[in-house]
């Protein structure tokens, strides 16, 4: 961006000359406008704020020293000035150095020595406009996030207002930008949000906040969607699209609601915040806007617990085809019963889970799984829900892969299948035969080998679920002794009380008791 300079002298062919003999795009600079005298000069900065003014000193009306006085004493930005005269006289450059001019130049003027004061005034006066941004950048950096977290008195709201400059504007609202799938430069990507919404104007700014994650909140105002009709919903799919082929990503939009002062920036942003819960549930070509989603709600809640066993049994048992059914299933829930963004990310890390510790238990090691690593880290980087479901199906079936590896090696995976089978069917009437012959092991064998693996017998460890579910249900329900000794698998109450007072040292009466 080319700063404009002002040239004020009462000489028209001096300022003819300058105008030609400088190179003034290569210098930084663009000449705006010309002055014959002080006056005409002072009310011109006073209304355009010139960037740089170069001015003679002898003049009619008002002189170049007064004239630069003068714009002293504006309540506008203060412009350079450089001084080109033909007088050597020393006093006069005493008072320029006093009013703080940049340099004294004496005619006739030599190209080269002019060009490198232009250079030197713009280098200059870009860094002293990059500091008055930093600073401005940082009131606002403050103000925006005081607004946001509620943490402004009425009596530094004003303040808070003319920072972000937000005192005049009709409508607010706070949108969060998401790239999904693949890392995000954030300054790129504020350059590019900027670049999308202002185009070349320099002078727009965009307050930002970084949520981390691929995400970038910004305060989008009514003066930036003018050219929407103020309408939020088509600037944002306007901004979606257009950041998804400039970012080369897919892109997606939160929208808060849309307040009408400061104070609910803070309304606006929560609003936001909430539609990214909305993620995995409304169309991927739309931005999502708080309160206009297909589902009214979300919901926090986790898949059925029969679902997640019947997952792990099909992992284990390595049956491919049923491991994608169940999990297009899951993913179907998903959407059906609405879960929320973070509902979704607890029950996927819950199997993710399940399937290490399983791993762990046949003595493996989980690091061979070489997409461990990706899934441990899945929603580091935010995704779409096809791909997140790529990731943790190409998961669930190396995993599938490994234990079954892992089984042939070992025979005491059947053990532990048992074992799992009587965490879950310990109501059920389980002996050393049936079990055995449910699982086409030899009793015998079968006996040994549990023994052999979790140090106690098999009819021991069936007793010690059960006494540890009834101690469970004494705790939690008002149920009669029998109802509890039937719930867990005896058929005989009296046995039940028996056997819960040889294992605890006390009756299940008196157990309830001493809670």
């Amino acid at each position: 961006m080319a700063y404009k300079v002002f040239l004020v002298d009462d000489d028209r062919y001096v300022r003819k000359g300058l105008i030609n003999l400088i190179d003034w795009k290569g210098c930084g600079f663009e000449v705006c406008a010309e002055a014959d005298n002080g006056e005409d000069a002072l009310a011109y900065i006073g209304e355009y704020t010139p960037d740089l003014v170069i001015t003679d000193i002898k003049m009619p009306v008002l002189d170049g020293l007064e004239l630069i006085k003068h714009a002293l004493d504006l309540k506008t930005p203060i412009p350079n000035f450089i001084i080109i005269t033909g007088y050597s006289d020393f006093k006069y450059a005493q008072k320029a150095v006093k009013y703080g001019v940049h340099d004294f130049i004496l005619k006739p003027v030599d190209k080269e020595e002019i060009e490198e004061t232009l250079r030197r005034v713009a280098e200059g006066h870009t860094k002293k406009l990059q500091l008055q941004q930093n600073r401005e950048n940082t009131l606002a950096a403050a103000a925006f996030n005081d607004l946001i977290t509620g943490e402004v008195d009425q009596e530094h709201l004003n303040d808070c207002m003319m920072s972000l400059n937000i005192n005049e504007t009709r409508g607010i609202a706070y949108i969060i930008i998401e790239l999904n799938n693949m890392a995000m430069n954030t300054i790129k990507t504020r350059e590019t949000i900027s670049r999308v919404i202002h185009g070349d104007d320099l002078s727009s700014t965009t307050l930002y906040r970084d949520h981390g994650n691929n995400r970038i909140g910004l305060l989008v105002k009514s003066e930036d969607i003018q050219e929407f009709k103020g309408d939020i919903y088509k600037f944002s799919a306007y901004l979606k699209n257009q950041l998804s082929k400039c970012l080369n990503g897919d892109v997606t939009i939160y929208v808060g609601s849309i307040v009408t002062n400061a104070r609910g920036i803070k309304e606006s942003y929560e609003a936001a915040m909430k539609a990214l819960q909305f993620k995995y549930l409304e169309k991927y070509d739309k931005p999502i806007i708080h309160g206009h989603t297909i589902n009214s709600t979300v919901n926090y809640i986790e898949l059925d617990q029969s679902l997640y066993q019947l997952l792990m049994e099909q992992i284990e048992e390595n049956k491919t085809s049923e491991i994608k059914r169940t999990t297009d299933s899951m993913f179907e829930q998903f959407q059906v019963k609405a879960f929320a963004k973070d509902a979704v990310r607890t029950s996927i890390n819950r199997v993710v889970h399940e399937v290490v510790r399983t791993v762990q238990s046949m003595e493996g090691d989980e690091k061979n799984l070489n997409s461990l690593q990706k899934m441990l880290n899945w929603d580091h980087i935010p995704r779409t829900l096809c791909v997140i479901k790529e990731m943790f199906l190409e998961f669930l079936l190396e995993a599938a892969a490994m234990l079954n590896r892992m089984s042939k090696e070992c025979g005491a995976v059947n053990i532990r299948r048992i074992k799992k089978y009587v965490d879950t069917h310990y109501q059920e009437d389980l002996t050393l035969k049936n079990i055995a012959n449910k699982f086409y092991l030899n009793p015998v064998y079968m006996g040994q080998l549990f023994k052999k693996t979790y140090s106690m017998y098999f009819k021991d460890y069936i007793l010690q679920v059960r006494i540890s579910e009834a101690k469970k249900k004494l705790r939690q329900t008002d149920m009669r002794i029998f109802q509890v000794a039937e719930s867990v698998g005896f058929s005989n109450s009296d046995y039940f009380v028996t056997q819960f007072e040889k294992a605890t040292g006390m009756t299940p009466t008196q157990y309830r008791k001493k809670l």
